[in-house]
């Protein structure tokens, strides 16, 4: 089991990532004209699909590495860096191109279609939350390491939830500013973990570089 310390940096780092926040444009935009019972469903819908599917990663990420032969510390310095460059973006975009639903998704006829794909993955459960996942999956192997990780992800999914129930009232009280900056600061912490799961995955895979 790990340091209390990386459970923390787990949680901080899959929240962010998942980043419930930048899901609540397409959400209100695809549920403005359903019932406030309906757009509870597609938020209670969407918030399973996250945990479902960080879930999955955590108990299968293991087997999936194995299977593909991929070192952990390969991965780790791997999504380090992917997890970097997305933390990245979320620095630098500016203000007008966050997570919109744009053109195509006005298309969208059924708005409980959008619940899983595209609000539950790849837009919140994305790239970033599951390496992140399988990466501190894989650094332990107790049952207290995975039942402390489940939990996580169930957190992050009840706040995902919270997030979108609460998605009208946010959105007027932080307005599109307000979202912009949280989404900066957030990714300058998440850019810092990053930096210290790719230099993790470097240390450990230069012993093995050498002749």
């Amino acid at each position: 089991m790990l340091e209390i310390t990386h459970y923390i940096k787990t949680f901080i780092a899959v929240f962010i990532l998942v980043n419930p926040l930048e899901g609540i444009p397409l959400f209100l935009s695809e549920t403005q004209n359903v019932t406030q019972e309906k757009r509870m469903a597609i938020a209670k819908k969407a918030s399973l699909g996250v945990t479902v599917i960080l879930l999955s990663s955590l108990f299968l990420g293991r087997l999936i590495l194995e299977l593909f032969g991929i070192d952990l510390a390969a991965f780790q310095l791997s999504g380090g860096i992917i997890i970097f460059i997305i933390a990245l973006k979320m620095v630098l975009t500016s203000d007008d191109s966050s997570k919109n639903p744009g053109e195509d998704t006005q298309t969208i006829k059924d708005p409980e279609r959008i619940a899983i794909v595209p609000l539950a993955i790849p837009l919140l459960a994305g790239p970033g939350s599951i390496s992140t996942i399988i990466l501190y999956g894989n650094m332990g192997t107790s049952i207290s390491h995975y039942l402390i990780l489940s939990g996580i992800i169930f957190a992050v999914g009840l706040a995902t939830w919270l997030s979108l129930k609460a998605a009208v009232p946010m959105t007027t009280f932080l307005h599109q500013t307000g979202v912009n900056v949280l989404t900066k600061i957030s990714g300058l912490l998440v850019a810092a973990i990053a930096a210290e799961m790719a230099l993790t995955g470097l240390i450990k895979l230069l012993p093995k570089l050498q002749p």
